[in-house]
């Protein structure tokens, strides 16, 4: 039974995946086809709300994914320390940021490779893997080079006017959209109700920030401004 066992093992393990030539070129498609879904995710992605760190760690995730399969393959028993770890990661390891994450799972990984003779996958894998860490950290791939910005005002509830306010900001932005509209508690001082509304624009000249919070200001429905510039549209809510 167990030589039956180690045969099947052994048939599962297929072709090896520890040469030089297999590990850089699987690695490199892997680097293309997570690279090619990143950019597909940014450009497709809508909402106020964008992480770079998120784009960036599903090319890493691709490369990953990749560095495991040709351990599995190498060695199948490996199956099962990986699916552990990933149990450990999800259940056990509290993390902020998803690059954290993908920093942990590779460490696992390498770690496998390494703890089961195959230092020229770990070397190779956590190498490669850290270039391109690099390599997105340096040329801040994923990340909005253009300026939004987002406009939070409060209004007077019976003055409040949507269509007089996006002409008034039409003259300083090439986009302007009305996010969401709320009723604060903050009152009048004659005791009217008071509206926040947030917008979502981008400025024909970003130094004129400070001249559209002045004549916004001086709008006689409008109590408050903030204007929050994000170069990079990163975790803005």
């Amino acid at each position: 039974m167990n030589n039956s066992l180690s045969d099947i093992l052994q048939s599962l393990s297929g072709r090896d995946s520890t040469s030089l030539e297999t590990v850089g070129l699987n690695l490199l498609v892997a680097f293309i086809v997570g690279q090619m879904n990143a950019w597909f995710y940014k450009w497709t992605h809508h909402g106020i709300s964008y992480s770079r760190s998120f784009t960036q760690a599903l090319i890493l995730i691709t490369l990953i994914a990749t560095l495991s399969m040709m351990l599995i393959m190498t060695a199948p028993l490996a199956a099962f320390g990986l699916l552990g770890g990933m149990s450990i990661i999800r259940f056990r390891t509290v993390v902020r940021d998803s690059r954290d994450s993908v920093y942990v799972l590779l460490c696992l990984v390498c770690g496998m490779a390494a703890g089961m003779n195959f230092p020229l996958l770990a070397a190779g894998g956590a190498l490669f893997s850290n270039v391109i860490a690099w390599y997105l950290h340096g040329t801040g791939f994923g990340g909005w080079r253009t300026i939004d910005s987002v406009l939070r005002l409060q209004i007077d509830s019976a003055s409040y006017d949507g269509s007089a306010i996006l002409s008034l900001l039409g003259r300083y932005c090439r986009r302007a959209s009305l996010v969401s509209v709320d009723e604060t508690p903050a009152m009048t001082p004659d005791g009217a109700a008071m509206l926040q509304c947030v917008f979502r624009l981008r400025l024909k000249n970003p130094n004129d920030g400070a001249e559209l919070v002045r004549t916004l200001r001086s709008s006689e429905p409008v109590r408050f401004v903030n204007l929050l510039v994000d170069p990079e549209r990163e975790e803005v809510s």
